[in-house]
């Protein structure tokens, strides 16, 4: 690949990574937000914070692949130290609010409709993370205690979902009532 090439992949990368740590800071913010609120806290209010994490998630696989597009560029190194950082923000981030969250939904009596639904796909995030926390990458960046949190926030949300109403589904086909 030329050098022309490179260059134009390596400012991508920067311009994203500035992307991303603003992303990041984003969700310091949310977080803190939620962390303020916990009391108050429900189903809605961890929305955008949810949606925030998914925006993080999509930007870095697009960074991911502009990264492995960069060869033996100089500066290749450098940028994915400071890549691998912001996603160790994001993972104890994640499981730090969804840990604190999860607690606090656990005790709820009644969850809003659907709510089975969306933990499901907290389940989904939470496995995830799981995955990244055990990447050489990360692992001697988290301590002891993130895993640990990590497998608490799975507990607790297992347990809401058994409880959590599901969305209604009216495409199920009734059965007709015999007339005599």
């Amino acid at each position: 690949m030329s050098q022309a090439a490179q260059r134009k992949f390596r400012n991508e990368v920067e311009e994203f990574l500035s992307r991303l740590e603003l992303r990041a800071r984003k969700l310091i913010s949310l977080a803190d937000v939620l962390d303020k609120n916990a009391d108050k806290s429900d189903v809605t209010g961890y929305r955008p914070f949810r949606e925030e994490v998914d925006n993080f998630k999509a930007l870095s696989i697009v960074i991911m692949e502009r990264m492995n597009k960069l060869e033996s560029h100089p500066k290749k190194e450098e940028l994915e130290e400071q890549f691998h950082k912001l996603q160790v923000l994001m993972l104890r981030l994640v499981i730090k609010t969804s840990l604190k969250f999860f607690f606090i939904m656990s005790a709820k009596e009644h969850l809003p409709l659907g709510a089975r639904e969306m933990f499901q796909s907290e389940l989904r995030t939470l496995y995830e993370a799981e995955r990244m926390i055990s990447d050489p990458r990360y692992i001697s960046q988290l301590d002891d205690s993130a895993k640990e949190d990590l497998d608490t926030a799975k507990d607790i949300l297992e347990e809401i979902i058994e409880k959590a109403p599901a969305l209604l589904n009216f495409n199920k086909p009734r059965k007709k009532k015999r007339t005599s």
